[in-house]
């Protein structure tokens, strides 16, 4: 849809993940197309987050 496109900049060469998943989620809202889920990268992404937020001192993003 072009207002997605144009609302979220998808026309720019610098396009991110941010851009492109609400640009899926919002095709997905239409109904007009079969939908992309995200279940697999969200479950991955809260795996490596909560993996990162038990060391981040330890890795030293913070400091106590």
């Amino acid at each position: 849809m072009r207002s997605v496109r144009d609302e979220l900049k998808l026309n720019r060469a610098e396009v991110g993940w941010y851009q492109v998943r609400n640009a899926l989620k919002a095709r997905n809202a239409s109904g007009d197309f079969v939908p992309v889920t995200f279940s697999a990268f969200e479950a991955a992404y809260k795996t490596l987050g909560d993996k990162l937020r038990q060391q981040v001192y330890e890795l030293g993003f913070l400091k106590n």
